[in-house]
């Protein structure tokens, strides 16, 4: 059983932290992925970035309305089963995560979806935040959720959900949508990983500042409410206790070596 991956990384005005994304993808041992690479019309010279030396890469450029249309663009370029979204600045945890994540794929087959952790950085002084998706409660607790740069997901179920995969209406909350829906839809089997599959800086659009912080909270429970009704204020409890959960889950890897 070969298992093939379509990493996509969608990306705007980020070209250094793209490159560092690719970086860590090009040095994976394992070699059976497609790098798919959506740019939003950037300005600051991404296009510029020779992209035909990268080895099993494609990049292509198209005007957006956000991190989740463009996400939803670069889906349908996706041909491999198995898809990841680690946009720019993501980086893999080792060279190895891939390879990892493929044994573990193969032991595993039955399975829509597979998970494991991500560590969240402070890159300036190269400290960990948070350590996201590993710990009992992300099993436990029903309708958690989980960390999208260390979520590989089958293509053919992501495209069960509706038209796109990805709410494109929202701005920070589209990926834990994306995980109720396959809930609710009775399309969620995952299979929780031990190990720590990507790293994932401080920084992006829903934790710059306390401000985006807040709009991801009242985001994400209006759109639960939506979904779920009365489950909404639960959700919004869970994601505050994960929050912290993640942040005490720190000290369980303080010796913890990484490099970005």
């Amino acid at each position: 059983m070969k298992i093939n991956f379509s990493i996509i990384t969608v990306t705007y005005n980020s070209k250094k932290e793209l490159i560092k994304t690719i970086n860590s993808v090009q040095s994976q041992t394992n070699k059976n992925f497609t790098h798919i690479i959506k740019d939003g019309l950037s300005t600051d010279q991404t296009n510029k970035i020779d992209f035909t030396k990268y080895q099993n890469t494609r990049f292509f450029e198209s005007k957006d309305k956000g991190v989740y249309d463009a996400m939803n663009q670069a889906f349908y370029f996706s041909e491999n089963e198995f898809i990841l979204y680690l946009n720019a600045g993501d980086i893999f945890f080792s060279n190895n995560s891939l390879k990892e994540l493929s044994e573990q794929i193969k032991k595993k087959p039955n399975f829509n979806s597979y998970v494991g952790g991500t560590l969240q950085i402070d890159q300036h002084k190269m400290i960990v935040k948070r350590l996201i998706g590993l710990g009992k409660f992300y099993k436990l607790l029903p309708l958690s959720q989980l960390p999208h740069p260390s979520f590989v997901i089958r293509k053919s179920i992501l495209a069960k959900l509706d038209v796109r995969p990805f709410d494109q209406n929202l701005e920070i909350a589209g990926d834990y949508k994306q995980q109720l829906l396959l809930r609710k839809k009775n399309l969620w089997k995952t299979f929780y990983l031990s190990q720590i599959i990507s790293i994932m800086p401080t920084g992006g659009i829903s934790n710059k500042n306390h401000k985006s912080i807040l709009k991801g909270y009242k985001e994400t429970f209006c759109m639960a409410n939506n979904l779920f009704k009365v489950a909404s204020v639960y959700i919004i409890l869970i994601k505050i206790f994960l929050n912290l959960y993640s942040r005490i889950n720190v000290y369980k890897i303080k010796h913890l070596k990484f490099k970005y």
